[in-house]
């Protein structure tokens, strides 16, 4: 009602100003004459060749966040989440990991690790982690080196030169798998990596079809650092690996 109101409240001032306008309005301009200095520009002027240009608004950024489940031999034993931000050429990776293995109510083995690493034109420039690998704790930095081909690598306090093509075996990404020189983001670790491309599999995954990509990764030394991976698109949904007790462990998208 209030709005019908206002409507009927302003109709009359409108009609009232428009007969006032055409009483004291000016002439129309002749169709020959120049334009008025102080008029506005028209809608359809073309700009200016010295106007400034408008700023481009920053692209929003696309986030991916990720939880996998971690079974072992059947029996949940901890997760993995993945925060993927992507801005631009920009990216930013966070992956928190929490595993605790328990026999007979007790537990037997627990692992604990975060890592942030950010990434510029498809190049890692920074990395940090923290691990506590069941008691034996690590920390890993990456950072710019002393010359534009290099990084600076810090594990556990010890420092070290890296070419700045290096990346960490993070795996969130099939661009990963065929990556020239990677190291361990748990423990600082130099891997020589191949792999072997499994062909196409489609995965059921919490009732959810993904067509994926099967990969097998392997570490120059045996059972260094074996994997079998699945990633649907770019992103990981699936990875296997065996534990050190030979045991079957499973990491699937939630």
């Amino acid at each position: 009602m209030r709005f019908l109101g206002g409507v009927l409240v302003l109709l009359p001032f409108a009609f009232a100003t428009l007969a006032a306008g055409s009483a004291c309005a000016d002439p129309a301009p002749r169709p020959d004459a120049p334009p008025r200095a102080d008029a506005p520009p028209r809608a359809d002027a073309p700009a200016r060749a010295d106007a400034p240009a408008r700023p481009t608004a920053p692209a929003a950024p696309v986030k991916i966040h990720q939880v996998f489940d971690i079974d072992r031999e059947g029996n949940k034993i901890g997760a993995t989440t993945i925060d993927i931000e992507r801005q631009n050429d920009a990216t930013t990776v966070k992956t928190v990991t929490d595993i605790s293995v328990k026999v007979m109510m007790f537990e037997a083995y627990r692992f604990e690790h975060t890592a942030t690493e950010t990434w510029k034109n498809g190049q890692l420039v920074a990395f940090k982690s923290r691990t506590n690998d069941n008691g034996t704790k690590h920390a890993i930095d990456v950072g710019p080196g002393p010359t534009p081909d290099k990084l600076k690598l810090d594990v556990d306090g010890k420092h070290s030169e890296v070419p700045k093509t290096i990346a960490p075996a993070s795996l969130w990404s099939k661009d990963i798998v065929n990556h020239p020189d990677l190291f361990e983001p748990a423990n600082g670790k130099r891997l020589s990596i191949k792999a072997k491309d499994l062909g196409e599999e489609t995965l059921i995954l919490r009732g959810v079809k993904h067509q994926t990509r099967h990969y097998r990764i392997s570490d120059k030394t045996p059972g260094e650092f074996d994997r079998d991976l699945w990633f649907d698109g770019d992103l990981l949904v699936r990875m296997k690996l065996l534990g050190t007790d030979r045991s079957t462990i499973i990491s699937d998208l939630r």
